[in-house]
């Protein structure tokens, strides 16, 4: 086969790859407007990308960056439907990219190179001259790169000296961040803050829905202080924005103990929520 036709050929595949992802963008730009993952069962668009469509988590969040700054500013899926902006392009202007912004940053998208882009942009947000990453190295170490503020970079040096004083030895940068984790855990982690609870001091009430804290801090305990959900056999790892639900509800004789409360996050609880609701009006005609 002549190299001037796998170059065709290679151009054909090209205009289809570039034509999928804006394709890809537009649904689920409508799939993000209707909330159409949660009657997929997904609590979340980055959860349907990622589980639903079998994405990485780095292309499904680009992908949905991309398709959210869309709506706002309608040329960017314009020119990624040229194919003159490539996705990732896309998705590093969408941080600094405005209405009032629009033709410069298209134009920059366009013409320079991603290093380029990422100095024009770094320049505008310093903030994201540096891109959070931790990388394995090796066996259980990973390398962390960020960038931080020069206060900051004083306090962790404060720090430092701090934690060398106590340990009457020189401590590293890792070894303080070590420690002022530890504290703060030991301090503000609500599974920590659960063990430490002490017997409450009158009887919990169950048939109210107010949630003492004692129930609170056993139903933390229980569930690991994460999101119980379980879908198709895999629990859902979510251990921010958490909730506590009530798996029976109170209106329908639900009482407030132990065993009908459960941890979920914010999305999962919002699915459960809108699920109820299409029953109800299902019931209710």
């Amino acid at each position: 086969m002549k190299i001037e036709t796998l170059h065709q050929q290679a151009l054909s595949f090209v205009k289809t790859y570039l034509s999928a992802e804006s394709d890809l963008v537009a649904v689920l730009q409508e799939i993000d407007l209707c909330r159409g993952y949660r009657d997929l069962g997904y609590k979340s668009l980055f959860e349907y990308a990622t589980s639903g469509l079998g994405l990485s988590e780095a292309i499904s969040y680009n992908l949905i960056t991309v398709a959210r700054k869309s709506r706002e500013i309608p040329m960017l899926q314009e020119k990624l439907r040229e194919g003159t902006i490539t996705l990732s392009n896309a998705k590093q202007i969408a941080s600094v990219l405005t209405k009032e912004t629009q033709e410069h940053w298209l134009a920059a998208a366009t013409t320079l190179t991603t290093r380029e882009l990422e100095r024009e942009i770094a320049k505008e947000n310093p903030k994201l001259a540096v891109i959070e990453r931790a990388r394995p190295v090796s066996g259980d170490r990973l390398e962390l790169k960020l960038g931080i503020s020069e206060e900051l970079h004083q306090e962790l040096r404060r720090a430092q000296e701090i934690v060398s004083t106590k340990n009457k030895k020189s401590a590293s940068l890792e070894e303080t961040i070590e420690a002022l984790a530890k504290l703060f855990l030991e301090k503000e982690d609500p599974l920590e803050k659960a063990k430490r609870m002490k017997p409450a001091r009158k009887e919990h009430d169950p048939l109210k829905c107010e949630l003492s804290a004692a129930i609170k801090h056993q139903v933390k305990l229980r569930d690991g202080d994460r999101c119980a959900h379980v879908r198709n056999e895999v629990r859902c790892k979510e251990r921010k924005w958490l909730d506590i639900h009530h798996i029976k509800p109170v209106s329908v004789g639900g009482l407030t103990v132990a065993e009908n409360l459960m941890t979920l996050c914010r999305g999962h609880h919002q699915l459960i929520h809108s699920s109820r609701e299409e029953l109800r009006r299902y019931q209710t005609g």
